[in-house]
């Protein structure tokens, strides 16, 4: 005789306390035959509803409820229940496409920097600055670099000479020169050297400072400040009046407070005082008015170092460095505008910008070296002597890595 699912109707739905009658007998209501809402799981696969006569709602909360609920109401711990059917686990896709794709960003970002700085690196220009002669000073605590900008218009037209006030004289002279020292331990120093520093120039006799670049170029310059401060030279940078003006307005100006009006007819600036952002012919200005200053060449070099640091800090911000668009932008027109010595290094010239910012923060010391007169006349004009005694103390302090005393 066929066998007929009707026939298997005599075997009792699993008794559950939470739809029992609480007396502990067993419920005979059968499933009604063809009702699938209920797969309990059994070993013969087959489907068994509860009953349809229930009133208290339970059927649809049953049938709302999840696989697991269903399982634990239907077996409730009574028996012996069959092995739950395996889960099937949806693969993770989309959290291995996140990390893929984050991975792949990185390596993106991490080859444009690099490729960004290298095409910066390669637009610096190079300059002979090694002085050739043996009896230069010996190695000192730490490092000695030598910043030099220089009064060349080779990137200024006949219009921005005229309207930036610097003249139209040929030539390279050395028109701001500092020597930045950055111990092995400890904090930077940037020392001022005034152009007008009355120096002994090897086999010129004794003249200014900037004369020393207009003889014999960049060497001649490092080996007279060698030799006047006795601190070997490790690195050379070197920036012109162009230039400069191109780097200041590339970063979109530099921030500055002014405590006084800055104002020079020569020197073509017109600065109110307090807080502004200065243009790249501004900044120019800025940087080289004296004759209104009352202080003279010592005021020049103060406010030099102080638009320099705040440059440096303008430049190596995170708004430059982490952005590979605006790093090759200001860095590509960085780069034209400097000229390093030949021995000079990225990782000295990166050494040199870490120590500037350093010091725009307030992590280092920015002086002038000690001055005896302002104004010594000489056979080349007015000039400006050096304190011996205060200007030694300070050079062998930078020697030997000591704390140095000299008042900014």
């Amino acid at each position: 005789m066929p066998h007929h699912p009707q026939d298997d109707w005599s075997r009792p739905v699993p008794r559950s306390s939470a739809r029992g009658r609480g007396d502990g007998r067993r419920d005979d209501r059968r499933a009604a035959p063809g009702d699938d809402d209920w797969d309990d799981g059994w070993d013969d696969g087959r489907t068994r509803a509860l009953p349809q006569s229930r009133d208290d709602g339970w059927a649809d909360r049953y049938r709302d409820a999840s696989p697991d609920d269903r399982y634990a109401e239907a077996y409730d711990g009574r028996g012996s229940p069959p092995p739950r059917p395996p889960r099937r686990r949806r693969p993770r896709y989309g959290f291995r496409r996140f990390m893929a794709t984050l991975m792949l960003l990185v390596v993106a970002y991490v080859v444009s920097m690099a490729v960004v700085v290298a095409m910066v690196w390669g637009s610096v220009g190079r300059v002979e600055a090694t002085p050739r002669v043996a009896d230069r000073p010996g190695a000192s605590s730490g490092a000695s670099y030598l910043l030099v900008g220089t009064d060349s218009r080779e990137q200024l037209t006949q219009e921005q000479q005229s309207a930036f006030g610097t003249g139209f004289a040929e030539g390279h002279r050395a028109d701001t020169v500092m020597l930045l020292h950055v111990p092995t331990i400890g904090d930077p120093t940037l020392v001022s050297l005034p152009r007008d520093s009355f120096v002994t120039i090897r086999d010129h006799g004794q003249n200014k400072l900037n004369a020393a670049h207009s003889i014999g170029g960049p060497p001649l310059l490092v080996d007279t400040v060698e030799q006047a401060t006795g601190i070997r030279i490790d690195g050379y940078l070197e920036i012109g009046f162009g230039g400069f003006v191109q780097v200041v307005d590339k970063v979109g100006g530099v921030h500055m407070c002014l405590a006084a009006p800055a104002k020079d007819k020569k020197a073509h600036v017109d600065l109110q005082a307090g807080c502004q952002d200065l243009t790249g012919p501004e900044a120019l200005g800025y940087v080289r008015m004296r004759y209104n200053d009352s202080r003279g060449d010592l005021g020049r070099v103060e406010r030099q170092r102080q638009f320099l640091a705040a440059l440096v800090e303008e430049m190596t911000g995170p708004a430059t460095l982490l952005n590979p668009v605006r790093l090759h932008s200001v860095g590509t027109a960085t780069g034209r505008a400097l000229s390093l010595g030949e021995n000079t290094s990225m990782l000295e010239a990166g050494r040199i910008a870490l120590a500037m910012r350093a010091i725009s923060n307030g992590n280092g010391q920015s002086v002038t070296v000690p001055v005896a007169d302002v104004n010594y006349m000489t056979g080349v004009g007015s000039t400006v002597l050096w304190n011996e005694q205060g200007a030694a103390a300070l050079f062998d302090a930078l020697r030997r890595g000591d704390p140095i005393s000299v008042q900014p």
